[in-house]
């Protein structure tokens, strides 16, 4: 079996090629693009232990700054501090592909790879860029049952709570759209429980006092 490193090397050119062609750079198995208001971030990630692979990618709105340890640096912002990260499937576990020893084999993975991102992600992030944007038409009452209402308006599951995506969004909306960032902060407020120290509650309040 050979190690993820030995895959990368063997991948990273057509995976670049094809990722270069939806308007995305980087290099290796992590490529990025944005515009004015999000980072996108399309990757492959290697078992540590070989053998394997998934892939996914990551939208993070560039009015969060922040996270549950400090300040953001957005200009190199690493894959686990996007505020959303999605899967290549409506399922949780989401998609696992084995490669092999034979490079010709795993170059038909890469282009398995590629073909569920312009299925799945290629269009979901495009509703993220459409005027208006997802999160333009993402209400309160999408919070209940949330993962499934998120699933059925993107075609992809997204690693987030409902708690959390309601303070992203009362810190997107805070300046913009503030009777909607009211809402979102309500919502998230109510579902703390006494003592609660989840790192947004006071971003909640300071949203609610206006």
């Amino acid at each position: 079996m050979i190690t993820t490193a030995e895959f990368k090397s063997q991948i990273a050119k057509p995976f670049g090629i094809e990722m270069q062609k939806l308007g995305f750079k980087g290099s290796g198995f992590i490529f990025k693009k944005e515009n004015k208001d999000f980072i996108f971030a399309i990757y492959i990630k290697g078992s540590r232990w070989g053998g394997r692979c998934s892939a996914g990618f990551a939208v993070h709105p560039k009015q969060i700054e922040k996270y549950s340890l400090g300040r953001l640096d957005l200009k190199k912002l690493p894959i686990h501090l996007y505020e959303f990260k999605m899967s290549l499937s409506k399922t949780a576990p989401g998609e696992r592909w084995e490669y092999s020893n034979i490079q010709t084999e795993n170059l038909q993975i890469v282009q398995k790879i590629v073909a569920a991102i312009n299925e799945r992600a290629v269009p979901a992030i495009q509703l993220y860029c459409n005027d208006p944007g997802l999160l333009d038409i993402f209400g309160v009452a999408d919070l209940k049952d949330f993962h499934r209402n998120y699933t059925k308006k993107t075609g992809v599951r997204i690693a987030t709570t409902h708690i959390r995506f309601a303070w992203a969004m009362a810190t997107i909306f805070e300046f913009t759209n503030p009777v909607k960032a009211r809402l979102f902060a309500e919502y998230g407020i109510s579902q703390l429980i006494p003592g609660d120290t989840f790192f947004g509650k006071g971003d909640f309040e300071r949203v609610l006092k206006g």
